[in-house]
């Protein structure tokens, strides 16, 4: 009888810990992420790409070929899953933030439990979603980094496992491992970098417990796990006969093309990359003096570090360091034996409410300064449509306007990226010369560091219909104490003395006089 009352006992807690994180989950991607149905767009320029893509795709155009970004196929097909849901909102990525959201938190709090027993873990791990969600680094929502969180967390907890009890992965843990670098590979495959370190320290703390067998039937199961997922991909670009355009678009552009407006936007200084691999590497210094085995702590610096000196020599934007929160779970080493009080729940309330309040997204809302510009350049658009009502973002960034007016963009290079290719540029010139554009939009000014070769001059031929200034957040780091702002720990507390940075941006309609 006892067995079975203990069944039941722990059955009930694990609802009760589901349904915790469900509510977690719900309440920060609900409130922070502009995927969300509180707000009324997400303005980022990378999402609305991301989903006019998919949109594109769901309609039957060709990927890389009729229509282009330089994003792995993966983060394409979720959005064109997305579009299933809807093709003028956010609402099929705002489910699947939800999904991941919590199994990055379901993993958070296994890893938690490797170094604690304390039922202080689940509140710590409700807490790590708001200072996650909340952060800057989350931005505005539907980034790569943010979709690689639940496969990271997943992944280091099982290594952990493996270095802290010697507990080799089944074969299916080892697949669904494999099924979670080849998501991120085909997504955006420079994070990768968080594997190679871990692969070193794994190998090296098999081959010293002599499991180097154990670790072999590890690979080739996790070898299966990312087959099961190439194999699919690389079928669906040789069906549409696209195998060359997915090498040139995805790996060849990325490696020598993609230049990253983000390179004028860090200081210039020498030593700021070392400055800012210090500042993170502050996080995991405690962990040499864990009363934890060595594996345990080799593997944390293997995986942390390498990851860090990605960062350290790449120049790249804060949105990139989301990443680093696979690790957070691990600081409760530091205080496995704390016992909370209630003021300790007091003080971790007020916390979240404050990161809350401090939240650039939920401010602006509440605020009413949230950007509107494009739906109410949609509204023009589609008061006046036509049948020669062809629409192209001209030299600028994409203004989601295509997903508010239900128009397909006209041409693949529809937007400028950040690959600096004239030809490109020509393309769109090309398009407005022949006559087939009935409206030019622009968002202008937002990125100065490219302002040169996105500022073209607009044909004598179009007038100006719709001209608006708007404050947009600043995604790049501009000044060293700019960067300390975008650091989780200081942030509430120097909110009072430095602020994001913001531009001003210029929302503009050009139609074609007749």
């Amino acid at each position: 009888m006892r067995p079975i009352i203990d069944v039941i006992s722990m059955t009930r807690k694990t609802c009760i810990e589901t349904l915790l994180l469900l509510l977690s989950t719900v309440l920060v991607i609900t409130l922070f992420s502009t995927c969300s149905f509180l707000y009324p767009l997400n303005p980022w320029d990378d999402a609305k790409v991301y989903l006019t893509i998919g949109n594109a795709m769901y309609s039957g155009k060709e990927l890389y070929v009729d229509i282009f970004d330089h994003k792995g196929p993966v983060l394409f097909f979720l959005h064109e899953l997305a579009a299933v849901f809807s093709r003028n909102s956010f609402t099929g990525i705002y489910l699947i933030e939800l999904i991941c959201c919590f199994f990055y938190l379901r993993y958070s709090l296994r890893i938690m439990r490797l170094f604690s027993a304390s039922p202080f873990t689940m509140p710590l791990t409700c807490l790590l979603g708001v200072i996650t969600y909340c952060s800057d680094f989350f931005s505005y929502g539907d980034s790569v980094e943010e979709f690689s969180l639940p496969i990271l967390a997943h992944c280091l907890y099982y290594m952990l496992r493996f270095a802290k009890d010697c507990h080799v992965p089944t074969r299916w843990q080892s697949f669904a491992m494999g099924l979670g670098l080849a998501l991120i590979f085909w997504m955006k495959f420079n994070l990768l970098f968080f594997y190679f370190g871990a692969i070193l320290a794994l190998a090296y703390i098999a081959w010293k417990h002599q499991q180097l067998e154990e670790l072999k039937r590890v690979v080739l199961w996790v070898f299966v796990g990312a087959v099961a997922v190439t194999v699919p991909v690389l079928g669906y670009f040789a069906v549409h006969g696209t195998l060359d355009a997915l090498w040139e678009s995805y790996f060849m552009v990325n490696i020598f093309s993609y230049h990253g407006v983000s390179a004028n936007g860090e200081p210039a200084f020498w030593w700021f990359k070392f400055v800012k691999l210090f500042i993170w590497a502050l996080l995991m210094l405690p962990v040499i003096f864990l009363k934890e085995r060595w594996e345990v702590k080799l593997l944390i610096y293997a995986t942390y570090g390498v990851l860090l000196l990605s960062f350290a020599t790449m120049t790249v934007q804060f949105y990139y360091f989301l990443t680093i929160f696979t690790f957070f779970p691990i600081l409760v080493s530091y205080i496995r034996n704390y016992k909370p009080t209630l003021c300790t729940y007091l003080c971790m309330a007020l916390v979240c409410v404050a990161d809350a309040a401090t939240n650039w997204n939920l401010v602006s809302l509440l605020n009413g300064t949230f950007s509107r510009s494009v739906l109410e350049m949609a509204e023009i658009i589609n008061a006046n449509k036509s049948d020669d009502s062809e629409v192209l973002t001209f030299s600028s960034y994409d203004t989601g306007i295509y997903l508010y007016t239900n128009h397909l963009p006209p041409n693949r290079n529809y937007f400028l990226s950040s690959i600096l290719d004239p030809e490109i540029r020509q393309e769109q010139a090309d398009l407005v010369a022949s006559g087939k554009i009935k409206y030019l939009v622009r968002e202008i000014e937002a990125v100065t560091t490219c302002h040169e070769y996105y500022d073209a001059p607009i044909p004598d031929n179009y007038h100006l219909i719709y001209d608006k200034e708007e404050l947009f957040r600043y995604r790049f780091i501009t000044t060293p104490h700019k960067y300390f702002w975008n650091l989780v720990w200081p942030r509430v507390f120097l909110k009072y003395v430095m602020e994001p940075s913001t531009v001003a941006q210029r929302m503009q309609i050009y139609e074609r006089q007749p």
